[in-house]
């Protein structure tokens, strides 16, 4: 038993300096990236198609489009179009509502022929196949966007000849502290998904703000090869387009081209969601990111072995559980001091304590589950 204790308690510890190793160095990464910004505009000349995947989200729709018509950019260089996935609300009515403002809408039960996994991939390549823009932007549709944020993603385009952009995604009005929890989770992620792009070493994106040419979507062959995967319409394509592109593939360090939802309200849907987020996993070619989640996933079960075996009474399994506990904590401190002060959400800075301790318990059970689970239910649907 005590060989047990050594092992994992020793283990533990070497897993939870790696783990600060990789947040120094991500965070290095992060402060090398400049933030963007527009010193001397050029003149607008890119056709731009927003895409918007949507199903069953009247409750959102409207919010999201009025957010789209209001973009500086010149509306006869915008193009806006709605993907309806088989929604069974007033979703398609609402879109057609706004058709007289320039809004498209796409029905992909029209196009679809058959069933798929991957009912947004379906919509994504759909909507692309009837876009006029050279550059492809995609968003969610309970997501809002700022004014200038097709503005940022067009001079950035221009100026750096990028063929794919990934922009910042954040939670906002938050209402309890699962919320809270998420919000500082996925500012983490941002700064984790900044940092990895410019190193060029770790590519993660997220479809909520996302950026593409056409050229690029089609030169790739789109999600030809992850068609089943039911998640991953971003990741999966940023790491085509970098293979194809290398060198052209950026991040939008701008918090004035960050778009907005809100957290999953209860429970039971955030752990559907991240169990869908976690199902792609497997299906990574390259190896830095599953490397990364490995590396996280072992930290914090580690912890929670090492003090679960330090109950027995272990002064040695006690010391490494409070000072992995130590050294992760101070690696996540610092990240998401420089995520809160960067898009300037100090006021979540008080949930950092307790916070700390549901990550660890968020990543070793639901990255848990993740692996074992292969079926789970989302806007409706049951994936397998």
């Amino acid at each position: 038993m005590n060989m047990i204790i050594y092992l994992i308690s020793s283990a533990t510890i070497l897993f939870s300096i790696a783990y600060f190793v990789l947040i120094r160095w991500l965070l290095h990464q992060w402060r090398q990236l400049d933030d963007w910004i527009t010193t001397t505009p050029t003149l607008p000349k890119t056709l731009v198609t927003i895409l918007v995947p949507a199903r069953n989200e009247a409750h959102n729709i409207r919010q999201c489009l009025d957010s789209l018509l209001q973009q500086s950019y010149p509306s006869p260089l915008l193009e806006i179009i709605v993907i309806d996935d088989h929604s069974t609300d007033a979703t398609p009515d609402l879109v057609r509502s706004y058709q007289s403002q320039g809004v498209s809408l796409l029905m992909l039960a029209d196009v679809l022929t058959h069933p798929t996994q991957s009912y947004k991939k379906a919509a994504i390549t759909a909507g692309v196949a009837l876009a006029k823009g050279t550059l492809i932007v995609t968003t969610d549709a309970d997501c809002l966007a700022p004014r200038l944020w097709i503005h940022h993603i067009v001079q950035s385009y221009q100026a750096q000849d990028w063929q794919c952009i990934a922009g910042p995604v954040l939670f906002h009005q938050e209402e309890n502290a699962l919320e809270e929890f998420q919000s500082l989770d996925f500012m983490g992620t941002m700064i984790i998904t900044g940092a990895g792009i410019y190193s060029g070493q770790l590519l993660m994106a997220n479809g909520a703000n996302f950026a593409y040419t056409k050229a690029a979507f089609e030169a790739v062959g789109g999600f030809s090869g992850v068609e089943e995967r039911a998640s991953g319409d971003d990741l999966f394509l940023l790491h085509k387009i970098a293979q194809r592109y290398p060198m052209k593939v950026g991040f939008l360090k701008q918090i004035e081209a960050t778009t907005r939802t809100k957290a999953m309200p209860d429970l039971r849907s955030f752990v559907q969601q991240r169990i869908r987020w976690g199902t792609k996993n497997a299906s990574y070619k390259g190896y830095q990111v599953t490397l990364v989640a490995g590396l996280v996933f072992a930290t914090c079960w580690g912890i929670i072995l090492t003090f679960l075996l330090s109950l027995s009474g272990s002064i040695y399994g006690i010391l490494c559980c409070l000072l992995a506990l130590g050294i992760k904590a101070l690696a996540d401190y610092r990240l998401l001091q420089e995520a809160t002060a960067f898009f300037n959400r100090r006021d979540l800075r008080p949930a950092f304590g307790w916070a700390q301790l549901g990550h660890i318990l968020y990543i070793a059970l639901l990255g848990m589950a993740s692996l074992l689970v292969q079926r789970y239910e989302w806007k409706g649907r049951r994936v397998e």
